[in-house]
């Protein structure tokens, strides 16, 4: 009787290495005084305009619910890392917007994010990996969007 071998797909190694990533920029940012960010707020960080972005608008970047998203903006709220402020171009609605420390954060994790990302590159170099990686995924993940975009919405049955 053989032993199966477990099946290892091109998926749970895009996982596991996005999983390392956001373990070591979460460590790095707890060193630099952001011990309370764990990485459920960081689709807020990611998916922020400069000028601020409406609840919904997060909500659909970062895949999450409306409620979901309400809730850690509330969060990242009382911690004051973010704002809720009147939209100016419709003044029913509030844009959520970072604080000066929210930039602070931004500002930190841009830098450890370029270290992390430089490091995975050069293992990636030593491995074999020839060329750009960052190119091909960009293309083919607007591909992607915008091929769902052209789906007509599914329905309900």
């Amino acid at each position: 009787m053989t032993q199966q071998q477990r099946i290892v797909t091109l998926i749970s190694l895009l996982r596991r290495t996005s999983q390392l990533m956001v373990d070591e920029i979460t460590d790095r940012l707890a060193a630099a005084g952001f011990a309370d960010l764990p990485p459920a707020y960081h689709p807020i960080f990611e998916n922020i305009d400069p000028a601020g972005t409406r609840l919904t608008v997060l909500a659909t970047r970062a895949r999450l619910t409306h409620q979901s998203m309400g809730e850690v903006v509330a969060e990242l709220e009382r911690r004051g890392y973010v704002e809720r402020v009147p939209d100016p171009s419709d003044g029913r609605a509030r844009l959520v917007r970072l604080t000066p420390s929210g930039r602070q954060v931004v500002k930190t994790a841009v830098r450890e994010i370029a270290a992390i990302e430089d490091k995975w590159l050069r293992r990636w170099r030593k491995a074999g990996l020839k060329g750009d990686l960052r190119t091909p995924i960009e293309a083919a993940l607007q591909e992607e969007e915008t091929h769902a975009a052209a789906q007509p919405a599914a329905t309900i049955r």
